[in-house]
């Protein structure tokens, strides 16, 4: 491990970016966490994925300008964050965390990334887009997992998202209470798909209480108003797991 970092200069790296050469400090992350294991590999390949992608559909013209750069800002945005954090590796070795006012900030930046993809033209690249970023907030809320508690209620539909999908990383019996909370909120289909999914993992890891059941039915009716065919049959297939699973629940 130590030969890898010092043969890694993250200043560097940062150099590279600044210049847009992103596909360059990609290839010399990856090199570095090849048979390293850090909290940070998993983000460092979808990262690179997320950027041959990128790259592939604006070589095959299916992709705008305007959301390239997009995309484009949102993955130099994710390097930095990897490279802050690799720079400080020794200590997120040693169980250090952000704080909770440095964890709220960096929320509150990616929740107006989230707000700006409703500029992007493309439909598929906008969603894209938003489940990569509900799913970097939910990163940051496993680190301090009772903060879901200040956004209770939260019309945010960026939190709303990341609450859902928190509570399907780390499921606990009191993230119904939660869930419920956002349901008059969650007004959109990407939302409630994030909802439901987090109903699904508290159902399958048993984190029912006496009467969530019907709770979560009335949650389900809810959430199924005005969605989409997808939407529709993933509640669907919810409420089947609840129908089978119930009888446990008296």
């Amino acid at each position: 491990m130590e030969n890898k970092r010092q043969n890694l200069d993250f200043k560097d790296l940062k150099k590279l970016i600044s210049e847009g050469h992103l596909g360059k400090v990609l290839i010399d992350l990856v090199d570095f966490i090849e048979g390293v294991d850090t909290k940070m590999t998993t983000e460092i390949y979808l990262t690179s994925a997320r950027f041959r992608k990128l790259e592939l559909e604006k070589i095959r013209g299916q992709v705008t300008v305007r959301d390239y750069q997009t995309e484009f800002n949102s993955i130099t945005f994710s390097l930095l964050e990897i490279i802050e954090t690799l720079s400080n590796l020794d200590l997120s070795f040693s169980g250090g965390v952000p704080s909770r006012d440095d964890v709220k900030k960096e929320i509150e930046h990616l929740s107006w990334e989230f707000e700006k993809t409703n500029e992007m033209k493309s439909v598929l690249s906008e969603l894209r887009m938003k489940i990569h970023i509900a799913r970097k907030i939910a990163e940051k809320l496993v680190l301090w997992p009772d903060m879901i508690q200040d956004y209770r209620g939260t019309s945010d539909p960026a939190l709303i998202c990341a609450i859902g999908r928190k509570v399907k990383i780390i499921p606990d019996v009191e993230d119904l209470d939660i869930l419920v909370s956002l349901i008059p909120h969650a007004k959109s289909n990407i939302t409630k798909g994030f909802i439901t999914n987090a109903i699904a993992e508290l159902i399958y890891s048993g984190q029912l209480r006496l009467g969530d059941d019907i709770t979560i039915r009335e949650m389900l009716e809810e959430l199924e108003k005005d969605g989409d065919a997808v939407l529709i049959e993933n509640i669907e297939r919810v409420e089947a797991l609840l129908d089978f699973l119930s009888g446990k629940v008296k």
